[in-house]
């Protein structure tokens, strides 16, 4: 006998968003056959989703091989959604505040398990320019990624630790595990993180944490970066820490009222 919670879930709309949720950075294209073998769900009953995610414009057809892609509807649903975020809109007037008072390149983004999800960013003309993807991975050599490691409980940063397989991006990133567990301990004590030059040559980046104060989890962190060729690590430490805590502490106040958890 299903619950009355049981009685009004959609198994359908479950079934359109299972499918949808198929498609992503890394797999940007389905056939219909692996559709239905990823969701479970038998070809007709597939075919039929397929065919009405299709005319609604949330799938596309490729007309040279038939396989199935992302349409134009899910691209302004998920552009309009984030834009509609609370978090979003609340965090961009703090970020942006911060951005006009001090001159200094700024980053948030929210963790999704292991991975970090980009909230908002701004940055100065005098930083060395690179693409920051959507979604973010290595962890271990991102000042937003050291610090939300920092502040994990030991068992998930265990399993953390349990299946890295540390890349050397630069000639400074710490690719020993030991090195980089150390390094997140001297983060935890610090209250702060350090990536000098970890990730992308000539990019300093110190970051804090964003923090829900009720039930005392990291959900996201912010990062201020600067051009090492123009601001020395010492210099960063001693000007921008405070800056760097102030903007983590509005953030963690925002992520609070929003009620956000990890």
């Amino acid at each position: 006998m299903p619950s009355k919670q049981d009685q009004y879930f959609s198994k359908t709309l479950e079934k359109g968003l299972s499918i949808l949720n198929l498609f992503g950075r890394e797999n940007p294209s389905r056939s219909l056959t692996e559709i239905a073998t990823l969701t479970g769900i038998n070809k007709t009953s597939t075919y039929r989703l397929v065919n009405t995610l299709i005319q609604l414009g949330y799938l596309r057809k490729s007309l040279n091989d038939k396989s199935l892609r992302l349409g134009p509807k899910a691209f302004s649903m998920g552009h309009e959604c984030f834009h509609g975020f609370d978090v979003f809109q609340g965090i961009k007037p703090i970020i942006d505040k911060t951005f006009f008072e001090h001159h200094i390149s700024i980053d948030s983004a929210l963790i999704d398990g292991y991975k970090l999800i980009s909230l908002y960013r701004r940055e100065m003309p005098n930083l060395v320019s690179f693409h920051l993807p959507l979604i973010m991975d290595e962890l271990y050599a991102r000042a937003m990624g050291k610090i939300v490691l920092a502040n994990l409980d030991p068992a998930a940063l265990d399993s953390y630790f349990a299946t890295l397989a540390p890349v050397k991006m630069t000639p400074h990133t710490l690719v020993d595990i030991e090195d980089i567990k150390a390094d997140i301990t001297a983060t935890k004590t610090r209250g702060y993180s350090i990536n000098h030059m970890e990730y992308i040559t000539g990019v300093i980046s110190i970051g804090a944490p964003m923090m829900n104060l009720t039930t005392k989890s990291v959900v996201g962190s912010v990062s201020l970066d600067f051009p090492s060729k123009d601001y020395p690590l010492e210099a960063i430490e001693q000007q921008y820490i405070g800056v760097l805590l102030t903007l983590a502490g509005e953030a963690s106040d925002l992520i609070t009222n929003a009620g956000i958890r990890r």
